[in-house]
């Protein structure tokens, strides 16, 4: 009898296990809610041959981050020497497996060449539908099985974007509404979409900017909703259900990149200096900044509360958690800031630039942490507070299996290469690298595959992204 009680009591106790580990808050969107903090226990301790629970290939290449929903991992991918072909995948979270593949034909052609976009738009996932953005200006809505729902050719609708390295900007959304953001240098835009029927409800023009390539971000004004846009030298909020203008923050620098954060009442804004653009560090420094949201008598506004004396946040966007705002610059230096005040706590070189952002961490203890997925596929883990202090450093693939990402890399950009006759004069600062020969510029701009593009969380694990490959990390 007590050897079947205990029997009963461990039976008990692993399906309690199981069912904390599979149930989980859904990482909807680029960063999750937009904050790209979470609560979990994600492992600490991982290497490539051992804590990996699972890891799938991902046809075609992408640069997008993945999303979770019900136990259901979706990310994005393109194909062809006109990124003809672009795909959204589905994978069981739990082990794995290829769930589905969708296609959806492009209706702009955009060149499949290494420096200019390639799926990078990250989809959003509600309870109906999984929503994707592709370089081609197509936005579909897929069932959660991958029937194709509806599909809306933005590019075709409003006209051609001058853009040396195509449309990056993720998706962000509303239970109603997905918003899109266009900023290049002819007629730029945000628009919204219905989420049931694909019509654009409203669209607000913004000229012509410079081009950029960070994403909207959902904010709390009062009762009200807004889409803040950190993008091409400003910030600018716009009411989600009408397309109103409500304000801008003008002056700034260097937010082509980076996208805002948004945490409760305050937004922190991402700036890095850039080829072409915002080139002194000191001076971009100040556009990193954070802005709280103000509400008086139902009018919405914001208050400037600080621009940080020195940070940087190149492609990554900053992760502001525990009482500090986190920015990696692109050569990799971590800025660590205070949350209130905008003063420097420390600066620390980790290694390598973060092309996917920071992480922050609650576990069901208590214990916070931050995550850092270095380009290179090492991971960072830091314990908040006024002194660097590392938990761990994990690296996610061994020798071997960089080299053979490497080879799958070339070998899908040589597959889907643009015939030389067909290919489209390069404009703007891509004209200056047009003659220099592709291995070149891959050493000059760290374009060496494999690449860390995006992360998520799904329940306790960890989820990479790279060009071709999804690693799942966890038990």
């Amino acid at each position: 009898m007590l050897r079947h009680l205990l029997i009963l009591f461990v039976a008990i106790c692993s399906l309690g296990i199981l069912s904390t580990s599979s149930a989980s808050d859904p990482w909807p969107a680029f960063r999750g809610d937009g904050s790209g903090i979470a609560k979990a226990n994600l492992p600490t301790q991982w290497a490539a041959e051992e804590g990996i629970a699972w890891q799938a290939n991902i046809p075609g290449y992408g640069q997008s981050s993945p999303v979770v929903w019900d136990g259901t991992v979706y990310v994005t991918s393109s194909e062809g020497p006109f990124q003809e072909d672009c795909q959204v995948h589905a994978f069981g979270l739990a082990n794995g497996e290829k769930l589905w593949t969708s296609h959806i034909q492009a209706t702009t052609k955009v060149e499949n060449y290494f420096r200019n976009s390639r799926a990078a738009p990250t989809c959003c996932v509600d309870k109906s539908a999984v929503y994707s953005f592709f370089a081609s200006g197509d936005v579909t809505a897929m069932s959660h099985e991958g029937k194709t729902q509806w599909s809306v050719p933005l590019i075709k609708m409003f006209g051609e974007v001058q853009n040396e390295r195509g449309v990056a900007s993720s998706l962000a959304q509303t239970d109603e509404l997905l918003f899109v953001v266009i900023d290049h240098h002819g007629p730029s835009y945000v628009l919204a979409i219905e989420k049931k029927s694909g019509k654009v409800t409203w669209k607000a023009d913004r000229g012509e900017r410079v081009p950029s390539w960070s994403s909207p971000v959902i904010a709390k004004s009062g009762n009200r909703n807004i889409v803040v846009v950190s993008s091409a030298d400003t910030v600018d909020a716009y009411d989600t259900s009408t397309g109103e203008s409500l304000w801008q923050l003008g002056g700034l620098q260097g937010n082509h990149i980076p996208s805002a954060t948004v945490v409760g009442d305050r937004i922190f804004v991402g700036s890095t200096t850039m080829y072409g653009g915002a080139s002194d560090e000191e001076e971009t420094a100040g556009s990193n900044c954070c802005i709280r949201l103000t509400n008086e008598d139902g009018k919405a506004g914001y208050q400037v509360l600080w621009g940080a004396e020195r940070a940087n946040s190149y492609y990554s966007t900053p992760l502001a958690f525990a009482g500090y705002v986190y920015y990696v610059n692109k050569v990799g230096v971590l800025f660590c800031i205070n949350q209130e005040t905008g003063k420097q706590v420390f600066a620390k070189r980790i290694g390598n630039p973060c092309w996917a952002s920071a992480i922050g961490i609650t576990r069901s203890d208590g214990e916070q942490l931050v995550y850092f997925v270095l380009k290179n596929g090492y991971t960072v883990i830091l314990k908040p507070g006024d002194q660097y202090e590392q938990v761990a450093r994990n690296q996610l693939y061994d020798v071997d299996e960089m080299v053979e990402a490497s080879l799958a890399a070339a070998q899908q950009r040589k597959a889907n290469a643009v015939p030389p006759e067909q290919a489209a004069p390069k404009t703007g600062p891509e004209k200056v690298f047009a003659g220099l020969p592709e291995k070149e510029l891959h050493e000059m701009f760290s374009y060496g595959d494999p690449t860390v593009y995006g992360v998520a969380v799904g329940g306790d694990r960890l989820l990479v992204r790279t060009g071709q490959h999804l690693y799942c990390v966890g038990n």
